[in-house]
């Protein structure tokens, strides 16, 4: 193995590298070799010092399978992103919801738990939760683990004829649920489910909370039902069904219209 001296030399005080290789590159290991010698430009070479290897991903330059992982799960979690992005942003929901949601995917939106965590809410026990009123209301709970609103989340799968899996939070849950559906179009009507209900939810809980407005479940999922159909149809021209027919079965309804496109 050589030395970092052996592969290039100093000119006028700036380190220039000398890569030599063993045979003839082929063409598309010279892109990459480019590419490599690119990127040690940038480095600068200590005189009189020992070669070393360093990790530059942990405090102490020593490689660790913690830290590698921790490397990979970011640049995973960054691809995912872009896409949950540009799942909710290029959606058929109105812009307005796309932005709820989207902080809801991220934790922002003023549950009383979050509130109490800004300092808003003073004492935890004004924190539990707007529809139930037995546990602290995050938005684990309030999303996901509340029993009535896991009652709608059943009643929506059991409308499309799928199995919803409520994930430890709600970045979870909709990942797996975009997931499941093998054909594009499905995945996309239950992306419009799946932020619709959301949607309903916050607004029952707030009219429950601030107006003591009783919250009727079956009239929730009508009206998630009613406000997907219209989301849909009027941003999808090919999607020609009707409310009967969507109520019915939407999963129908969306793959004969994008067999007809």
């Amino acid at each position: 193995m050589k030395k970092c001296s052996e592969m290039g030399s100093k000119t006028n005080g700036l380190w220039e590298w000398n890569l030599t290789w063993r045979r003839k590159l082929f063409e598309w290991e010279e892109e990459e070799a480019m590419e490599l010698h690119n990127m040690i430009q940038r480095v600068q070479t200590s005189q009189g010092c020992m070669d070393s290897w360093e990790w530059t991903h942990s405090k102490d330059g020593q490689y660790s399978t913690k830290s590698a992982y921790a490397i990979l799960a970011k640049e995973e979690r960054e691809a995912t992103e872009i896409t949950t992005f540009s799942r909710i942003w290029n959606s058929v929901l109105p812009r307005k919801i796309s932005a709820f949601n989207w902080q809801l995917l991220q934790d922002r939106i003023p549950t009383k738990m979050n509130l109490l965590t800004r300092g808003i809410i003073k004492d935890i026990q004004d924190c539990k939760c707007g529809i139930c009123g037995e546990e602290e209301e995050d938005t684990k709970h309030l999303f996901l683990k509340c029993n009535m609103v896991r009652w709608l989340w059943m009643a929506c799968a059991k409308w499309w004829g799928i199995k919803v899996k409520l994930e430890a939070d709600c970045w979870n849950t909709f990942q797996v649920a975009g997931r499941e559906p093998k054909e594009k179009c499905i995945r996309d009507g239950w992306d419009c489910i799946w932020n619709s209900l959301a949607w309903t939810v916050w607004l029952a809980r707030n009219q429950n909370t601030f107006q003591g407005k009783e919250i009727n479940w079956e009239k929730l999922l009508e009206l998630i039902q009613l406000k997907s159909f219209h989301w849909i149809t009027a941003k999808k021209e090919r999607y020609a069904f009707t409310l009967t027919d969507w109520f019915i079965n939407p999963v129908a309804c969306l793959k004969d219209c994008h067999r007809k496109r």
